[in-house]
């Protein structure tokens, strides 16, 4: 892992001292533990151990030679003085090296922070200086480095510091240009681009501990060694302990809080590194540990004939045919998600893929190649402003139009100053954007679709019938506009684009009895069953969207569709581009109408796509229902209206409540900055927790993460006594994976819980559940067991993931459940007919069993098995859409990401009352709420007919008169 910290003049004298002071570990003594690395230190003669004295005098701005920092550094203590990147070793590695007693993986170690730091430098070394007051940059090739290897952690108040490895690099703030002179570095990109540099570093260090002769397990985005296990890592820590007995005084348990709930008892028993320890004594000391938690470090899984071997693990093939095969998992890995992918990131996941195998530079001549082909679509080259690079991005072209604009000159003229600008480094180059072919052909038979069922079916009512059925209904004009739509128009695919609390659920209803009168019937799909429950219980046929596309006898249910069927897409929204695409071709080819319900501007698709967006845009016969009758008071509705319409930021004075509960920082082990939430999720649980019981059912706490969400849940479980009156159940939660990473044994670990979607003649039986209890990379295998079975050799099954695309994958844990929990179910059960997101009360307890009531009805689920349940105090914006509740309690955090304008939209539209809004910072609230995010399409890149159109959907508005430091 490789986080940041940006070192400031002011502290040279404490980072010196920081960063040379290893008297507490045990290897760093050596030499090569403090080296200086990067061609502008050679330049400079900073060659071999890092010098303190030299090292301090860089700090301050002095580089020797004469060189020092100038007009393009300021001279300030404020001044930038480098930026610390930091590379933590996995935890298993560093037992293996530094308990185990393998010094080679501390040299593994070192080579890949020391390739990757090469990489940054080859890639990402850019100086930056104004010059009469404009902003130049250029491409550099060359870094100042300090690199500086520790090996333990904090010590506890009452032990030692546990060993861990990690590397500080210090880069300067200072680079040279090809003209000689040396100027400040420009770090934007090193730091925007270091998921790339992460996945370079374990890349390296993947391949490096391989040919030693260790076989590895992959956890999220980094390695561990296989031998040693996840409980062994976390048990030899006694920081960790330190920090869950902090945890407990509180009611809370630290295998089941998240990241958010530990920050405070990290930072509350965090100690200084100034006790002096023995390195024997120390090292003894983690020894013993060793052998008390039972870590054989000497269980390698890898055959003997490969270690330290460097044939042994080398991939026979050409070079460019290793980094075709891992670019076309790094597609088919992101282009699940996003149909829009930067390079960065395709060249990260290859990379990944690749595990060392073959130089990141192959990988990035390949992914030329492919597009340069035309296998990858990309869109024209773009460019920023080298002094706001936070700015839009903008082509060569348009920047040349808004030259020309605003200084009255010929375009030929302006291109001719924007060239410049571009040679000189006042424009930079943005980052090349991807998407593939398929992806715009999908894309187009979506639209293609919609424009070939113009005028092609006829009216079920005339206009004139259906305004005198309106008479004296309470359909609402919205309403009244959608059933116009749905049965007078001639369009085979129309659009109802219904806001929040408008009354979808009426209208559809409405138009049901209407169709029905004239012998027309209507079907509805939904992406969930949560929704799926609602429209049947309106009265509404209704099944989900997967469960139609996966029949299977697709062919028996649309015989019973034909020109006299309604079919209603519900929450299109979310329905991504691949799945929209496969209804819309079903369902047209019978003839029925398609009614494509949603709301574009709440929570978007998480697989690839806008769809329903896309369709609008491309101008399918639309009408909106922008009525809204579900919020009581004319200032939440006005609210609701102004965040649906884009004014997230003017829709926050109108709120019932902003409540700021301010976060507090602190510093880890490696001295990182960490954020501590906390305090708000406290004030949120004890303001839920206050509530009558009868009014905590009607409310909704909403957050952006899964951690924070997680955390919230934990504390009000915890303040509304039920902490210690439960039983602790087996709970399931699902593996946020793609389907190319479940094609691969290497993205699997011992202990996974797999359930099939299906049969598979290999012995796996849909939705039975099986353990993972090995996982082979070389041979792309994994096997597993029947859960509750032993693990003995008939019972073990093994399978190839990449032969089977429909494997859902969960990991395991423990959690209390007790008599008055609000539990949410997590996957859909026919049996106990439970849907995915459906909300119920925990009524009964035993360790055999739990019985639930789901809307007063009670439904028994045996605990012989883990339960696909878990807390549902509070939900994530996606999760709460499609929900209506009497109150809410929004958690929206300026810092996150996952705070925009849809999911602020979704948050507030959810209440029938009260909504409260609890922040962290109300000054940069309303900027934050009026982020809109990103969902690409491949359309975006290229025009209709594969003419290049540029990145945003909008070209941005300018002043005249904006500086745009053009000469």
């Amino acid at each position: 892992m490789i986080t940041y910290k940006v070192l400031r003049r002011e502290a040279a004298a404490d980072n010196t001292h920081y960063y040379n002071d290893q008297k507490d570990d045990y290897y760093s003594r050596d030499s090569g533990a403090a080296v200086w690395q990067g061609d502008g230190a050679r330049r400079l003669a900073a060659v071999g151990d890092v010098d303190p004295q030299r090292f301090h005098a860089m700090l301050r701005g002095e580089f020797g030679q004469g060189i020092q920092a100038g007009k393009s550094v300021r001279k300030d203590s404020k001044a930038r003085a480098g930026i610390d990147l930091t590379f933590s070793a996995p935890k298993s590695i560093t037992l293996q090296a530094l308990v185990g007693g393998d010094e080679r993986l501390l040299k593994a170690h070192d080579e890949a922070v020391a390739a990757t730091l090469a990489y940054i430098e080859r890639h990402a070394a850019r100086g930056r200086q104004k010059e009469r007051g404009k902003t130049h940059t250029e491409e550099t090739g060359n870094l100042i480095i300090a690199k500086f290897r520790h090996e333990t952690a904090r010590p506890t108040e009452d032990a030692p510091p546990d060993p861990a490895l990690h590397t500080h690099a210090v880069i300067m703030n200072a680079t040279q240009r090809t003209d000689g002179s040396w100027v400040s570095l420009s770090n934007e990109e090193i730091v925007k681009r270091r998921m790339l540099y992460d996945a370079v570093y374990n890349a390296q260090l993947d391949y490096q501990v391989r040919r030693l002769g260790y076989e590895v397990r992959y956890e999220k985005h980094h390695i561990e060694l296989a031998h040693i296990s996840r409980k062994a890592i976390e048990a030899f820590s006694k920081r960790r302990a330190q920090i869950a007995a902090a945890m407990a005084a509180h009611g809370l348990d630290i295998n089941e809080a998240p990241r958010q709930q530990r920050e405070p008892a990290l930072l509350a028993t965090r100690q200084d590194k100034t006790k002096e320890y023995n390195r024997a004594d120390l090292h003894a000391s983690w020894v013993q540990q060793a052998v008390d938690i039972g870590i054989d470090f000497g269980a390698r899984t890898a055959p003997e004939a490969s270690r330290e071997d460097p044939q042994a693990q080398r991939d026979e093939r050409p070079e460019h045919a290793i980094a075709d095969q891992c670019l076309n998992w790094a597609v088919a890995h992101l282009a699940e998600r996003e149909s829009v992918m930067p390079r960065s990131e395709l060249l990260a996941a290859a990379i990944r893929q690749s595990g060392g195998t073959v130089a990141p530079e192959v990988i990035s001549d390949a992914l030329r190649r492919r597009a340069d082909a035309g296998q990858l679509l990309r869109n024209p080259a773009q460019y920023r402003l080298a002094a706001d690079l936070k700015a839009d991005p903008l082509t060569r072209k348009a920047w040349a139009q808004k030259v020309a604009t605003q200084r009255g000159q010929p375009l030929a003229d302006a291109l001719a100053t924007v060239d410049r600008a571009i040679a000189q480094g006042r424009l930079v180059a943005d980052e090349p954007l991807y998407a593939t072919p398929a992806a715009y052909a999908a894309e187009k038979r979506i639209t293609d679709m919609e424009a070939a069922g113009r005028g092609a079916v006829a009216p079920v009512i005339t206009r004139e019938v259906l305004q005198h059925t309106f008479e004296g209904s309470t359909l609402s004009a919205g309403q009244r506009d959608a059933l116009c739509l749905i049965l007078a128009e001639q369009d085979q695919i129309v659009g109802v684009q219904g806001l929040a609390g408008t009354g979808k659920s009426f209208a559809l209803q409405s138009a049901q009895r209407l169709l029905q009168e004239r012998g027309y019937n209507m079907v509805a799909l939904a992406p969930y069953g949560a929704q799926v429950s609602n429209l049947r219980q309106d009265g509404i046929a209704a099944n989900t969207v997967a469960s139609f596309l996966t029949a299977k006898d697709p062919r028996r249910i649309m015989d019973k569709m034909g020109p006299q069927t309604v079919v209603v897409i519900d929450e299109a929204g979310v329905v991504p581009v691949r799945q929209m695409d496969k209804l819309l071709g079903r369902i047209t080819a019978t003839g029925a109408r398609v009614v494509v319900l949603g709301d574009t501007a709440q929570t978007k698709a998480v697989e690839a796509g806008r769809a329903f967006a896309l369709l609008q845009e491309r101008g399918m016969r639309t009408v909106t229902m922008g009525d809204i009758q579900r919020q009581k008071s004319e200032r939440l509705r006005r609210a609701v209206e102004l965040a649906a319409g884009g004014q997230a930021s003017q829709s926050l004075p109108l709120v019932d409540r902003i409540a700021c509960v301010q976060d507090s920082f602190g510093e880890d082990e490696h001295g990182n900055k960490t954020r501590d939430s906390s305090a708000r999720y406290e004030a949120i649980a004890a303001e839920y927790t206050a509530l009558p019981h009868e009014d905590q059912a009607k409310t909704l706490i909403i957050t952006g993460t899964n951690d924070s969400r997680k955390a919230i849940n934990a504390l009000v479980h915890a303040k509304r006594g039920l902490a210690g009156c439960g039983h602790r159940y087996q709970l399931l939660t699902r593996h946020d994976t793609t389907r190319a990473e479940r094609s691969c044994a290497k993205y699997y670990t011992v202990g996974d819980v797999v359930q099939p979607e299906r049969d598979y003649k290999c012995g796996l039986k849909r939705g039975q559940l099986y353990r993972v209890v090995e996982c082979e990379r070389r041979f792309d295998r994994i096997s597993v067991v029947p859960m509750g079975a032993p693990t003995q050799t008939d019972k073990i099954i093994e399978i190839i993931p990449k032969t089977m695309s429909k494997l859902s994958v969960y990991h395991q844990h423990e959690a209390e459940l007790s008599v008055g929990d609000w539990v949410r179910v997590t996957r859909n059960n026919a049996a106990a007919d439970l849907v995915n997101g459906q909300r119920a009360e925990v009524v009964a307890i035993d360790p055999d069993a739990i019985t639930l009531d789901v809307g007063g009805r009670l439904v028994e689920l045996t605990t012989d098995k883990p339960l696909h349940l878990d807390h549902a105090y509070a939900t994530t914006a996606h999760s709460a859409q499609g929900l209506t509740c009497d109150r809410v309690f929004y958690n929206a955090e300026s810092y996150s990401r996952t705070t925009a304008q849809d999911t602020y939209y979704v948050s507030i539209s959810r209440e029938r009352h009260e909504v409260v809004v609890f922040t962290d910072d109300a000054t940069a609230l309303p900027k934050a709420v009026d982020r809109v995010p990103y969902k690409g399409l491949a359309h975006d890149l290229v025009g209709p007919d594969h003419a290049p159109t540029g990145h945003a959907l909008k070209a941005p508005e300018y002043e005249t008169g904006d500086d745009l430091e053009m000469d």
